[in-house]
């Protein structure tokens, strides 16, 4: 699909429909020996002594036109309890009977008003796929995207600006 770009004018070829934050936003600054980030979970000790959980799932925003959807990898927290329940069945196929985790959303997404700390469901996936990230309800558009969908406008709203931001960052 060939499409006009709204920030540079130019035409883009193909839609990125795949965006992913390598860690939550709260990751940035000291670390301390202990602390864990991997490419699925993250654990840190805070400067109080307190520890947070994250998981990384995915977050699907349909665009029905394509028979598709806008994919966002991004963290969620858990609390202690849920963290470690994902550990003890990272490898057991058991872990799709698992219910959803609570979590809160923990990157900021753009096009969006803030974005952090939303309500989520954490849902196990099968082993081959990340935990899929559903917003509970409430009066923020992602949610009704997530819910309702997207136009094509509406995505290239999102990804345009997206892609040269990326760009830039090279």
């Amino acid at each position: 699909m060939r499409w006009a770009c709204s920030v540079c004018g130019e035409e883009h070829e193909g839609l990125p429909l795949d965006w992913s934050y390598d860690s939550p936003s709260y990751w940035e600054g000291p670390r301390h020996e202990e602390d864990v980030l991997t490419a699925d979970i993250c654990s840190w000790t805070d400067d109080v002594g307190e520890r947070s959980y994250f998981i990384r799932g995915v977050l699907h925003v349909p665009v029905p036109e394509l028979n598709d959807s806008l994919r966002y990898g991004i963290w969620s927290s858990l609390s202690q309890q849920s963290f470690d329940r994902v550990l003890e069945l990272w490898d057991a196929p058991a872990r799709t009977e698992e219910p959803p985790y609570f979590g809160w959303l923990s990157n900021s997404l753009p096009g969006y008003p803030e974005t952090l700390n939303l309500k989520t469901d954490v849902v196990t996936a099968d082993l081959d796929l990340r935990p899929r990230i559903v917003l509970h309800d409430g009066d923020h558009p992602m949610i009704r995207e997530q819910q309702e969908g997207i136009t094509v406008d509406r995505l290239l709203d999102l990804v345009g600006p997206r892609l040269h931001e990326i760009a830039l960052d090279r």
